[in-house]
């Protein structure tokens, strides 16, 4: 037997173990079969680019997000955290090796996990969730590449808007909060547009627990923004900054039409906290702003 169909062999029974330990409810076996499909994936990712590599690769990568539906399906908290970081170090091996493709499968699978696990009442796996897709959009933009950051920017706010109507407060605030350190992290290299989109989906997280009266919730997303408006101004982010300022007047005045006083106050705070002097003119930030608009919203459509 070759090399090549040993590795596929052993690739086939890992994962068939994988299913095996899930269905039989073994928490600590599937953590462990979690640990080999990491490495092994990590293996893949190393290997020459080639078209069978790829494919094997994408393959390990789709079924450790199968196995992960299944661990939480049965309940199975720590199983389900184990598959949120394995996807979550893929992805981020991924992206650190310039595997744009592998990365995005990797990104893709552990997003929709990630809301699974919300549906399945599982919020530490959750949150755990959060905190990869969080930490692989730093990478990615770490790495300048600017398409992954986005799209996990989006992932974000999707788990957000679903951890809010499942009214699980730990993965919203995670999400949130990573939602701006992205945002940050992305300034640093430079890269505008995904710190505009940074603050744009902040504001619609705000805007949605604004209409729901969630105001602690609410409160959240404003203080996010004056902390993301304070690093955006540092390194002379001026799209971005302008986006935040927007975005937090907005989110002052829905906070006062909703009475929600305490939010309203924070608003405020944060605002004057912020100068904008030397943006750009407000059309060719609109035009900036439609275009991430735009983007976000295919993105949405496809998922």
């Amino acid at each position: 037997m070759s090399s090549v169909d040993e590795r596929e062999l052993a690739e086939v029974r890992m994962i068939e173990e994988g299913f095996r330990k899930a269905y039989e409810g073994d928490a600590e076996g599937v953590v462990d079969t979690f640990s080999s499909l990491r490495d092994f994936a990590v293996q893949l990712i190393h290997l020459d680019t080639t078209a069978e590599y790829e494919i094997d690769a994408k393959a390990l990568i789709i079924a450790m997000g199968d196995i992960g539906k299944v661990t939480a399906e049965k309940g199975m908290e720590i199983s389900s955290i184990a598959s949120a970081r394995a996807l979550g170090e893929v992805a981020i091996e991924a992206a650190d090796q310039e595997r744009e493709l592998l990365a995005l499968k990797a990104l893709s699978v552990l997003g929709n996990l990630a809301l699974e696990f919300v549906r399945e009442g599982m919020y530490s796996a959750a949150k755990s969730a959060a905190e990869s897709l969080g930490n692989f959009g730093k990478a990615s933009s770490r790495k300048e590449m600017e398409v992954l950051a986005g799209l996990s920017e989006v992932y974000i706010m999707q788990l957000s808007l679903k951890a809010m109507e499942e009214n699980t407060s730990e993965t919203w605030n995670a999400a949130v909060k990573l939602l701006g350190e992205i945002g940050a992290s992305s300034a640093e290299q430079a890269m505008e547009n995904c710190a505009v989109g940074a603050a744009i989906l902040l504001e619609e997280l705000g805007a949605a627990a604004a209409r729901k009266r969630k105001e602690p919730q609410l409160k959240g997303v404003i203080q996010t923004l004056g902390k993301l408006g304070e690093s955006l101004s540092q390194k002379g982010s001026k799209s971005a900054l302008v986006q935040t300022v927007w975005a937090l007047e907005t989110l002052r005045v829905l906070a006062l039409e909703y009475d929600m006083e305490a939010a309203g106050t924070a608003g405020k705070r944060e605002l004057e906290s912020l100068s904008t002097a030397g943006i750009p003119d407000e059309e060719q930030n609109l035009e900036k702003i439609q275009e991430i608009k735009e983007f976000h919203q295919r993105i949405l459509r496809r998922s």
